[in-house]
């Protein structure tokens, strides 16, 4: 979906992109190899030839960054074709708005989930995180990616140069509203007996209760984790869910030409 996009070309909207994939500019290729066939405005023109040479050699080098800083936050699910490598990323918390506040971090690359834990191993995740191309999360715009910003600054930097794919915002696009949970369950993802109906608060609890201690301390941290376990994994299903629907909606897949394309 990444070579056929022209949205992030100065005043090319969704509309103009449309226009331009049904005169046959389904692909960069197809636009620089007939440049002058399209008809876009000439105002546009020049702008819109450059940014997608542009495009074309940034993908050739494979920077993640360029794409993650052109493209509109909402169409960054757009760079998964060619930027695959991407971190399923939940945290969880102890209920603060600091960056101290973070307690646990989920991981995932669509197989295995690495969970960092507090006053362990929690300052690994800084260093391991920048080798993904991008990260998945579910409300991380909102919640996930400024509290990993306040505990580690340097990451302001690394998540500007990486993709971010937020689902809430992408399933809200395609009618499902509501919390991961709740969205979960209207797409039948079920969760195991010991975390389903757990919930943000809950993982406040849970923490808690292993900070203390006490009785029940190590059952509540294994708790907390297969807890934060379920989230991150449910992200890639989530993902898989939404891909080729988010597809559809933009109206690439039902062109003639978009299956040629493709191929």
């Amino acid at each position: 979906m990444l070579s056929s996009t022209f949205i992030h070309a100065p005043g090319v909207g969704a509309t103009t992109e449309q226009a331009l994939w049904k005169q046959g500019a389904v692909t960069w290729r197809h636009l620089l190899d007939g440049a002058n066939n399209f008809k876009v405005p000439p105002s546009r023109r020049a702008g819109l030839i450059e940014t997608i040479e542009r495009s074309v050699a940034m993908l050739d080098e494979q920077r993640v960054d360029y794409f993650a800083r052109m493209l509109p936050s909402r169409e960054h699910w757009r760079g998964f074709s060619e930027f695959p490598k991407l971190g399923f990323l939940d945290i969880e918390t102890d209920g603060g708005t600091s960056g101290d506040s973070v307690t646990l971090i989920g991981l995932g690359d669509g197989f295995d989930v690495k969970i960092y834990v507090k006053d362990n191993d929690l300052a690994a995740f800084a260093y391991d995180c920048q080798e993904y191309d991008g990260f998945v999360t579910f409300f991380g715009g909102g919640f996930d990616i400024p509290m990993l910003q306040r505990r580690f600054p340097v990451l302001q930097s690394v998540f500007a140069d990486r993709l971010h794919i937020d689902l809430c915002p992408l399933l809200r696009r395609l009618g499902y509203r509501g919390g991961l949970k709740s969205i979960e369950r209207q797409l039948g993802i079920n969760r195991v007996p010991e975390t389903d109906g757990l919930s943000g608060m809950d993982a406040v609890r849970l923490w808690e209760i292993h900070r203390r201690g006490r009785a029940g301390s190590d059952e509540a941290l294994q708790l907390l984790l297969a807890y934060n376990r379920e989230d991150v994994v449910n992200m890639k299903m989530l993902l898989d869910f939404a891909i080729p629907k988010l597809t559809e909606s933009a109206g690439w897949n039902r062109l003639p030409l978009a299956a040629e394309a493709a191929s």
